[in-house]
């Protein structure tokens, strides 16, 4: 199968369309995504800087790694989005697409670096913070190796798109989007409790990789 059909296939005629735009050689590699889905343990979530989310370039990364929330940048690129995805996002979840090169298509937004912070622990990437120009923030890590990692671009291209239908047939079949097999009602649902300090951790988004990757 030819790569264009394949994108086709299993992605969108949009996302092919916008792969043929990019010059030949290793530019075609500096355009990249992540799937973002709902952690359905948590259960109904009203806004999106209070829901969950299993996020990985892959499935086996997203079953692997820790739920996180929504940083800032990611939260306006939803709210604003043409085609209107919150609710979408909000209960099922997006994808995101990333590129070091800019682009005049639909919904993309430029987010410039601030400053990049190196880690105090070992064996850990640096991580880039950029913000658009209402001041939504968002981070970045290296990827690869600490000591030969792929450097941050100086701007990154990002746009969220939805989830397409066989990601979330594959979030169903594994259980990501099962809720609590609960539903007593808790003390909180009678009485106003004070809210207790959420300490989720917001998403890191990946850098540019240095091999393409397939999510299934």
């Amino acid at each position: 199968m030819q790569l264009l059909d394949f994108l086709r296939k299993f992605y969108s005629q949009e996302y092919a369309d916008f792969f043929k735009k990019i010059p030949h050689g290793a530019i075609k590699a500096d355009f990249w995504r992540l799937i973002v889905i709902r952690d359905g343990r948590q259960g109904y979530a009203d806004v999106l800087c209070e829901a969950d989310f299993k996020y990985g370039r892959t499935s086996s990364e997203l079953e692997r790694f820790d739920t996180m929330r929504l940083p800032s940048g990611l939260i306006q690129l939803i709210e604003e989005h043409p085609r209107n995805l919150y609710d979408g996002a909000l209960e099922t979840g997006f994808v995101v697409e990333m590129s070091r090169r800019s682009s005049e298509g639909e919904g993309w937004r430029k987010f410039t670096s601030s400053v990049e912070i190196s880690s105090g622990e070992p064996f850990r990437s640096p991580r880039g913070l950029y913000s658009n120009e209402d001041g939504n923030t968002l981070e970045f890590q290296r990827i690869g190796c600490p000591m030969d990692s792929k450097e941050l671009p100086p701007n990154i291209w990002l746009r969220v798109k939805e989830l397409p239908l066989n990601f979330i047939a594959w979030a169903w079949e594994n259980g990501i989007l099962s809720g609590p097999e609960s539903h007593q009602k808790t003390l909180e649902s009678w009485i106003s409790l004070p809210k207790l300090i959420d300490k989720t951790p917001i998403l890191v988004l990946p850098g540019e990789p240095t091999k393409s990757e397939n999510f299934i």
